[in-house]
């Protein structure tokens, strides 16, 4: 796919303004015009004089956009990005970033879940089910565990604004300006939970200067019945004064893909509803305010679980005696009679005020967000084992404020204060072998009843402070320190019918809602409070250094921290403990290029992660009960990261515009040991960390007489075998018959389109065929539980059809 809007036809007054750009940043940085980093290959290859020879051999040769014929652009465009919390050149941040623009999301039908930014990122993926939780991983480091209250390593910022708890990441993205990916540790400038990295989600301001209303329509049909409306609309309301602009997707999809056996119905669907409203307010020359208003409403239906396990010999394991039941096989099918259902909404609004005081620019930004969600689920088979229901609550609030110097200052700093607050309520109850309930089947065994309550608290104040000093005008050192303090609390209270309890029901169509239990007193049943407070420090240095105007590299050390936490899922009170915080070490050398009159670019980054403490879960023995065992969270004392990757992008011609990206990554438990003698696991690999990733994106335009164009395009993503547990990856590691279904085999995904744009590009159609190979492969996996007697998968997505028309105003 597109990384960022480019724009291959364009007037002759475009290319103008470029080039008039070119010498205005030139003049005010003599010598330091950012065209940015090559390889490692081709800085070995070519050398710095090879470079420069390079560099005036397509200056005489390049041909001005006037001779080209028909003031063609035929350069690749400047992405502007806030990486560093200052506008500048995706090019010139000595960090790894990609950019997606909020156009070709639009363009490319990319954004109906959060997680599908990521496919076009090399060493990153972010699996989800349906359009719920994201599993944001980069480069390995990533949460797997489903905890609301356990921050992702992989921080999410929605236009500014942190989102901790992981389950309010999946906010659709529509009318967006830029989605901003930035790979290694980022600790100084975006804060606590950025060890694998941040992602930045920017929606398309208001804007003043208008000559009428401007914004987009958008309505997508595709498989499935799944039908998309998407737009938005911005005017100025009181000239160079005030300006709005609102927006909204809306998605419904209501003829799932499986069809449940036990119903004989197809039943997994889901609607997915948001909106956006932003009013932008020049209070004066100097000073405005931004307000944000957002809510998301999002519900799905019918289980996309599978139960699946094997015997020694390869053959379909099928559970006997009063477990008995024929597994789903079918890719499309699935056996169940739980509900498998989810309600969720989110509300949040964020004001940004900028000042500018003299030289220097404040900004203050203020963010509230809540969360609420209430799903049912079970076990995924057809019996009447275990169901489970959850309600969970979560709200946060954040203040940051900023100071900055201007960036072409021979010492440019960005200074700042950042307080967080959320607070989480969680309540969840499972119930095994229950009888009367609506779609049930026989009870395998004697009727239980547990369930978990807890409040959660966390705070955190961090100062931090970043500057650049240019030494030359070809070598300059960012350095960054931030201090952060954070305290987190927990009440707990856990409640288990097993062994001498007992549990009635006043209606069992709810009966999370009517149970009357009597609890016995055992280790299942406890009723616990923690309390922990954390102080620490992150840091990096990143020298650069300018070969020429087109490649630059540089290295960056950098430490980051993600927050410690507590085991709210705890079943049993050996597994209630506090899990410290994570550290990782990194070390970074990197460099970017841009070649040919802008007409290639190719970046490489090559990296080291030192990873302690790594937070985990786990299933292991329990310390006072022998044969026992239970889940745990715990740390992982010690691991490591190794990997590479190239990025390059290039315009052959002024129709043809690829795009490619080669990600290697290698990742280590080093020291291991499952805890109270629960085994060792030195050795095994991070989850969701395939060896190779790599993709590649083609577009090629044909003008038409009329003005008009065909975009014929596609792109190809393949993904090395992964696993999806930490503990399971050996055979010596499996149960008899639990062969890889913990992990997926190595998969590539072939997607295509084909887009008819009117004259002046105002209205677009597009046909697309999504995973065109209809490619097999398993996108998530868990481990078996005590009656399934298998491990539970989903599949990834099949092929599907659709076409999209979008009006642009």
């Amino acid at each position: 796919m597109v990384f960022a809007q480019r724009r291959i036809f364009a007037q002759q007054e475009k290319v103008e303004q470029a080039l008039s750009f070119r010498a205005s940043q030139a003049e005010a940085r003599p010598g330091r015009f950012a065209r940015a980093p090559l390889s490692v290959l081709v800085a070995v290859a070519l050398g710095v004089g090879g470079t420069a020879f390079l560099e005036s051999a397509v200056a005489q040769t390049a041909k001005p956009a006037s001779e080209t014929g028909g003031g063609e652009l035929v350069e690749l465009e400047a992405v502007k990005v806030t990486a560093q919390k200052r506008e500048e050149s995706a090019q010139e941040v000595p960090s790894a970033i990609t950019v997606l623009s909020g156009d070709d999301l639009i363009d490319q039908g990319i954004g109906r879940s959060a997680s599908e930014i990521l496919n076009y990122v090399p060493n990153a993926s972010a699996a989800t089910q349906q359009h719920g939780r994201p599993r944001w991983w980069i480069r390995g480091v990533g949460a797997g565990q489903q905890q609301h209250d356990l921050a992702n390593p992989v921080g999410f910022y929605l236009d500014e604004v942190y989102i901790s708890n992981a389950s309010a990441t999946g906010f659709p993205l529509f009318d967006l300006d830029r989605v901003e990916v930035l790979r290694g540790p980022q600790g100084t400038l975006w804060g606590k939970n950025t060890t694998g990295g941040a992602i930045s989600v920017l929606s398309r301001r208001p804007e003043f200067g208008l000559d009428g209303p401007t914004g987009y329509a958008k309505i997508d049909y595709g498989s499935y019945n799944t039908l998309l409306l998407e737009g938005a609309v911005g005017a100025e309301i009181s000239q160079d004064r005030l300006a709005a602009r609102v927006s909204f997707h809306s998605e419904n999809q209501n003829k799932g893909r499986f069809r449940n056996e036990f119903t004989g119905q197809k039943e997994d669907e889901l609607r997915d509803d948001a909106f956006r409203v932003q009013l932008l307010a020049k209070i004066n020359p100097d000073f405005e305010a931004l307000l944000n208003i957002h809510r998301r409403e999002y519900k799905t239906g019918g289980s996309t679980w599978t139960i699946a396990s094997y015997n020694a010999d390869g053959s379909l394991h099928r559970p006997g005696g009063a477990y008995a039941y024929t597994p789903s096989t079918g890719r499309d099918t699935v056996n169940a009679n739980d509900p498998a259902e989810s309600d969720t909404v989110q509300n949040g609004a964020a004001l940004n005020l900028k000042w500018q005081l003299g030289r220097l620019a404040l900004t203050s930004i203020t963010g509230y967000e809540n969360f609420s969600q209430e799903s049912q689920g079970g076990d995924y088979t057809p019996l009447e084992l275990s169901r489970s229901y959850g309600d969970d609550k979560s709200h946060q609030w954040s203040q940051e404020f900023r100071l900055s110097s201007p960036r072409e200052d021979k010492v440019s700093w960005v200074t700042g204060l950042h307080y967080f607050k959320e607070n989480i309520d969680s309540y969840s109850a499972t119930a095994n072998n229950l009888t009367g309930v609506p779609a049930s089947a026989p009870p395998v065994g004697a009727l239980q009843f547990s369930d978990t309550e807890y409040d959660h608290s966390a705070k955190s104040l961090a100062l931090f402070g970043s500057a650049r000093v240019n030494w030359t005008d070809n070598f300059d050192t960012v350095f960054g320190l931030r201090w952060t303090k954070e305290t987190k609390e927990v009440d707990i209270r856990r409640r288990n019918t097993q062994g001498a309890g007992s549990v009635t029901f006043g209606n069992l169509a709810n009966w999370w809602d009517t149970a009357v239990p009597t609890f016995p007193a055992s280790d299942g049943n406890f009723d616990v409070s923690q309390k922990q407070t954390w102080k620490k420090w992150t840091w990096d240095i990143t020298p650069e250094y300018r070969f020429s105007n087109s490649l630059r590299g540089f290295f960056k050390y950098a430490h980051g921290i993600k927050s410690g936490g507590f085991n709210t899922s705890a079943t049993d009170i050996e597994a209630v403990n506090v899990v410290d915080p994570e550290t990782l070490d990194s070390y970074e050398l990197g460099l970017k290029s841009e070649w040919f009159n802008r007409r290639l670019i190719f970046n490489a980054t090559l990296f080291h992660y030192q990873y302690d403490d790594v937070q985990v879960n786990v299933v292991g023995p329990k310390a006072f009960s022998a044969g026992s065992s239970v889940s745990y969270l715990q740390n992982v004392e010690k691991a490591h990261v190794n990997g590479l990757e190239l990025e390059v992008e290039a315009l052959p011609t002024s129709r043809l515009h690829l795009r490619g990206s080669l990600g290697l990554l290698k990742t280590r438990f080093d020291k291991f040991d499952i805890q109270n003698n629960g085994g060792s696991r030195d050795g095994n690999e991070f989850v969701r960390s395939p060896h190779l990733t790599a993709q590649l994106a083609v577009d090629y335009r044909i003008p038409f007489e009329n003005g008009g164009s065909l975009l014929l395009g596609g792109d190809y993503r393949h993904t090395s075998k992964q696993y999806y547990y930490v503990a399971q990856q050996k055979p010596s590691q499996y149960s008899n018959r639990t062969v890889d279904y913990l992990g997926a085999d190595p998969y590539g995904i072939l997607n295509l389109r084909a887009a008819y744009s009117t004259p002046g590009g105002d209205q677009t159609l597009t046909f697309y065929i999504n995973n065109a190979t209809d490619e097999e492969y398993i996108q998530h996996a868990l481990p078996g539980g005590t009656f399934t007697d298998g491990n539970s998968f989903t599949q990834g997505p099949r092929r599907t059809f659709g076409v999209s028309y979008t009006a642009r105003f």
